[in-house]
């Protein structure tokens, strides 16, 4: 009797072993939940320092891993040469935010679709030292003006006001934004040209500036994102940006990034303006 139960009891060891390994080869042909597939990688147009770009965006990048399920790896640049030269492989990023001549251009060439924007729209800003009586660009013509490198849209808009190659000013690149503001401040420059957004906020700030004109204006900036992103992906990203105000993440993203609430947007409104990038 001993002997038969002994043999009932690892039989069905036996069997529960295979049923074990059976198990685990299902388990292994499931597909890998989303965090452990490749990361979306998100690129951020250089405005600020790169530092400061992580610092500012992070938790956007964060809020979309939280939409999305799948981790979204944060990539910026040095400047907007690499930016641009990085903008042009396709394959180097899934998602993007930046300006409305970016977004026409992925649109046109590499199947991209814009999801949300920043609310209204967005100019860029001629200025100089509040002291230096300047009234229009032509003042400025032989002068040191400063600007984020091109092709970033305060350099296409220079290259517009100043059309006649013979009378130029000298453009000095700064690699962001703040780079920018930092020269004119310090009189390394003459002038510069900043997005107005920018420009507002150091005049209501520390001042130290004067306007001399403003740019017609573009729309504001959008996240667009690859057509190898799944439809599903994109309704989550699309709709948790439109909808962050209403979840406590999203309230989390908007004030640690300090942006606007999104708004929804197509392609259709940022069409042609990837012509300014003839300018350059």
């Amino acid at each position: 009797m001993h002997t038969f139960t002994s043999r009932i009891t690892a039989g069905k060891v036996s069997t529960i072993g295979r049923l074990l390994i059976i198990l685990s080869l299902f388990v292994a042909m499931l597909p890998k939940p989303a965090l452990s597939q490749a990361p979306l990688r998100l690129v951020i147009q250089p405005i600020q320092s790169e530092q400061k770009t992580r610092e500012i965006f992070q938790p956007l990048a964060d809020y979309m891993t939280h939409l999305t399920g799948q981790q979204v790896e944060l990539i910026t640049y040095p400047n907007y040469i690499s930016y641009w030269s990085e903008t042009q492989k396709p394959d180097s990023y899934d998602i993007a935010f930046d300006a409305a001549h970016f977004i026409d251009y992925r649109d046109k060439n590499m199947d991209f679709t814009v999801l949300a924007k920043q609310p209204g729209i967005i100019s860029i800003s001629l200025i100089v030292p509040e002291d230096d009586l300047v009234f229009d660009p032509e003042e400025l013509i032989g002068k040191k003006i400063a600007t984020p490198g091109p092709p970033s849209i305060a350099a296409v808009r220079i290259d517009e006001i100043f059309d006649n190659p013979v009378r130029l000013p000298t453009i000095i690149e700064g690699t962001d934004s703040t780079h920018v503001m930092s020269m004119l401040l310090a009189g390394e420059v003459d002038a510069a040209m900043l997005p107005t957004p920018l420009v507002s906020a150091q005049m209501a700030g520390d001042g130290g500036i004067s306007l001399v004109l403003t740019t017609d204006s573009t729309p504001s900036m959008g996240v667009s994102v690859s057509s190898n992103i799944s439809a599903e992906i994109r309704e989550k990203l699309s709709r948790g940006l439109i909808e962050a105000e209403k979840n406590p993440e999203g309230k989390k993203m908007l004030d640690g990034t300090r942006l606007n609430p999104f708004e929804k947007t197509s392609n259709q409104e940022y069409f042609g303006y990837s012509e300014l990038l003839e300018e350059i």
